[in-house]
């Protein structure tokens, strides 16, 4: 919990409101050790079996052993909690946020999801996503209470990528869809007529990213900035790398011994993994993982819509790697049918491995 001196000047009520129905409810440090720990479960001999069975690659006699790291149970159901819950947490601790304030970012679903658990406490999560998303994501996040504003347009490609397919008569289409969807969603015109070569600019260049910090901007709501934001980074540097490390000790390993596979998102996971395996451990043992080019993963990015993202340092990681995910997708129905409740994220690390 907060103390006085750390409040002062921010919504106390929403705070402790926060801090009671989520903050407490997800991973989170109690002195040195991590509480209500995500289950860390040993995959080694199911992928041995998927690798031999679909693969026709025998790896009965390596000396092998995998875990993953399942975050299903978490509220929201994914990884991208735990920087959300951080990332707000601070925001209401510091004052920038408050009751009944609206809350806009863009999002390829988990991360929206993740801000839907805030409208228990009353505030007002605006998404930006794109329709390429699956239906799924589309209903979860309905479910959580979320007004959604979907764009037709790609929502992953980076700030690096300005300029590439630049559209200006698309872009006042698109403006024209915003501005009514901005309406039908309870918002003033007349401040987004005002910033309007800003809007259509960034429409442009399909930069639904800073085009969620500038709505967030003009209209005096919060906008979390998922993909710049270091507490991104910092809520896997001080909670998921100190978890995982916790647990192997519990089965008598060390996290100096094992390599770390993650798909890219936002560069959140792999940056904080890294930058706690560089602070301990003084290695690099943090393996990144892409689709091949052209493949379009919901969420995850090709290296080229990495490069330009603030998160994304491929000089912190021990190698990136590039997948199939049309083979990854025969792992993840092998794994699925054992039991696993993974997803495409999870199975392009898996068979990354192999």
């Amino acid at each position: 919990m907060a103390s006085e001196s750390q409040v002062s000047g921010t919504d106390t009520v929403l705070l402790e409101k926060f801090e009671q129905e989520i903050w407490s409810k997800i991973p989170h440090l109690v002195g040195d050790k991590v509480e209500n720990a995500t289950p860390l479960v040993d995959l080694t001999e199911d992928l041995k079996e998927c690798s031999k069975s679909l693969f026709k690659f025998d790896l009965s006699n390596e000396d092998l052993k995998v875990y993953g790291k399942f975050d299903a149970d978490l509220l929201s159901g994914s990884i991208k909690v735990r920087p959300a819950v951080q990332i707000i947490h601070d925001a209401i601790k510091t004052g920038k946020l408050k009751s009944g304030q609206t809350i806009i970012e863009a999002t390829s679903g988990n991360f929206g999801i993740a801000l839907g658990q805030l409208s228990k406490l009353g505030l007002t999560v605006v998404s930006l996503v794109s329709r390429k998303l699956q239906e799924g994501v589309f209903k979860e996040l309905r479910n959580e209470n979320i007004k959604i504003m979907d764009l037709d347009m790609d929502i992953c490609p980076a700030p690096g990528m300005k300029d590439a397919d630049a559209d200006a008569l698309k872009a006042k289409a698109t403006a024209a869809n915003v501005r009514s969807q901005l309406m039908e969603l309870g918002f003033e015109p007349t401040k987004f007529d005002e910033s309007i070569n800003e809007i259509e600019k960034l429409l442009a260049e399909q930069d639904i990213i800073n085009l969620a910090k500038l709505l967030a901007k003009i209209y005096g709501c919060f906008c979390p900035e998922q993909y710049d934001n270091q507490l991104n980074i910092e809520a896997h540097r001080t909670i998921t790398a100190v978890e995982i490390e916790q647990q192997l000790k519990e089965k008598g390993d060390s996290l100096e011994d094992y390599k770390l596979l993650c798909s890219f998102g936002t560069g959140g996971t792999s940056g904080g993994l890294s930058k706690y395996m560089s602070e301990k451990y003084g290695k690099k043992s943090v393996h990144v993982v892409f689709p091949i080019p052209g493949q379009d993963v919901a969420g995850i990015r090709t290296k080229a819509k990495a490069d330009g993202l603030k998160l994304y340092n491929h000089n912190v990681y021990a190698k990136e790697h590039e997948v199939d995910v049309q083979q990854a997708r025969h792992l993840l129905k092998f794994f699925v049918e054992k039991g696993h409740n993974i997803g495409e994220s999870t199975a392009l690390a898996l068979y990354a491995i192999l």
